[in-house]
């Protein structure tokens, strides 16, 4: 009986989410984590972000890692780099609300695996139009895979990880000031989250 309890209690916030995007259109982001997660099975270690012009296209940001395990056995993972540049809006007091005329905070999110659709949902502003928003959430977390092997990966003692994200010259360019670092366990669970600031070169 506990566990049927449990079993609901865990399902119920997943329907509720469910329910919500279908009826109304609108997509519940507070259903994705914003706060740290970190768990006991390993550290991630020697983190570097690098940066170096490609080509003509663009700058090119390196994100370079090392899970190194904290368990006796192997165990695989899905893992997801996100690389943005995000505008902070800033008031004079933290009990004012800034009014945009942009509201959305990301300006440019390059994904890896890379795949931008992964991380595209649908949602409607004040005035109830459809449009499409990006969240550093991916919709397919099984595709998170090694790209050698197409398998999840998997960390024995340490594992090595090497992303690279491409901001292309355009008007306006911008260059990213922020990765986001999620990892997921084999059963889709959410293990790691972490984000870093990325400040650019002087």
């Amino acid at each position: 009986m506990k566990r049927l309890i449990m079993i609901l209690f865990l399902l119920f916030p997943v329907m509720i989410f469910s329910q919500n995007t279908a009826t109304d259109g609108k997509t519940d982001f507070t259903a994705f984590p914003v706060q740290s997660v970190r768990n006991d099975s390993f550290n991630l270690i020697n983190l570097s972000f690098n940066e170096f012009v490609s080509d003509i296209r663009g700058k090119t940001l390196e994100v370079e890692f090392q899970l190194e395990s904290k368990l006796d056995y192997s165990r695989q993972y899905y893992i997801f780099i996100i690389a943005t540049y995000e505008k902070s809006y800033k008031t004079k007091s933290s009990f004012e609300s800034p009014s945009l005329d942009d509201p959305d905070e990301i300006k440019l999110l390059v994904p890896f695996p890379d795949d931008m659709s992964n991380f595209e949902y649908n949602d409607r502003d004040e005035k109830g139009t459809e449009k499409k928003v990006y969240a550093k959430y991916p919709k397919n977390i099984k595709s998170g895979v090694d790209p050698i092997t197409g398998q999840p990966y998997v960390l024995d003692d340490r594992l090595t990880f090497r992303s690279r994200h491409l901001s292309k010259y355009r008007k306006n360019f911008v260059y990213f000031n922020q990765v986001c670092i999620l990892i997921f366990d084999a059963d889709e669970e959410l293990v790691f989250r972490q984000v870093y600031e990325v400040r650019a070169k002087r």
